[in-house]
């Protein structure tokens, strides 16, 4: 039996402005530590694997590891990265929506999660901004899947990644998504979610979904339960629950398989 131990973290409202570039297609940025080390396209498409990074002896504990899911706003909240680095510092996993790729990097020394992959959703001023997923250790395998908002066509993204676990044939898949928020018509989260639905279907091991569903309405969080029943996934349970609501609504949270929630926070 894996063990996980979860840390959920409220979001903030999202806002930006400035000159917005929305890339072409679903790049993803790998690195260790403060370093990039590569570019990738790989789109998430049902019926194909996850683009395979490399092999490796490493792995996380099937006995016990935690992971962290936030958004951070871009990094623009005072104190924000001192509070990344007091809470994230030895978690083995770090989730990460709306994430800057810059502010994240400047403090990546201090995480004990050095290995990480940047799903970029739109670069605003010259700072890429999306799903960052890092670990501490290498990811075996991963594709990007993105939907573009209904109103202003900036994608939201959702990144699935996979982990070694120490002596085991089995990986840790974990899919870090941040789901489209400004449309009153819930199709567009149903059609997010699809390109994601068999590859967490057939994934041959334990899975967590994390990251900020938007589920401000009844209908919204009806169709994301809905959604990870079909996955038989299940939702951790926050006690007491301190997640920001809007519309007295939970808009994050984290769902799995395959796996024993210890605590949560």
């Amino acid at each position: 039996m894996t063990v996980l131990f979860v840390l959920a973290i409220t979001p903030l409202l999202f806002y930006f402005a400035g000159c917005v570039i929305v890339p072409e297609q679903g790049v993803v940025v790998s690195g260790h530590n403060n370093q990039e080390v590569q570019r990738k396209a790989a789109t998430c498409v049902p019926g194909s694997q996850l683009l395979f990074t490399k092999e490796t002896d490493e792995g996380l504990s099937p006995d016990n590891f935690s992971l962290i899911s936030w958004n951070s706003h871009r990094g623009t909240s005072y104190g924000w990265g001192e509070d990344l680095v007091a809470l994230g510092g030895e978690v083995d996993i770090i989730l990460l929506q709306e994430a800057a790729l810059d502010q994240v990097l400047n403090h990546q020394f201090n995480l004990f999660a050095s290995e990480w992959l940047m799903a970029t959703a739109f670069q605003l001023d010259d700072q890429e901004i999306g799903i960052l997923s890092a670990a501490r250790v290498s990811p075996q395998g991963y594709c990007v899947s993105r939907k573009p908002e209904p109103l202003f066509r900036i994608p939201k993204v959702a990144l699935a990644v996979t982990y070694p676990l120490l002596g085991m044939d089995t990986r840790l898949l974990v899919v870090n998504i941040h789901l489209v928020n400004f449309t009153l018509n819930a199709d567009a989260v149903r059609q997010q979610i699809e390109p994601l639905h068999e590859i967490i279907m057939n994934h041959q091991g334990p899975v967590i979904v994390a990251g900020d569903f938007n589920t401000w309405s009844n209908k919204r969080e009806a169709l994301v339960d809905e959604k990870m029943k079909e996955l038989q996934l299940q939702p951790v349970v926050f006690l007491p629950d301190k997640r920001v609501e809007f519309f007295n609504h939970k808009v994050d949270g984290v769902f799995y398989r395959g796996l024993e929630v210890t605590k949560s926070l």
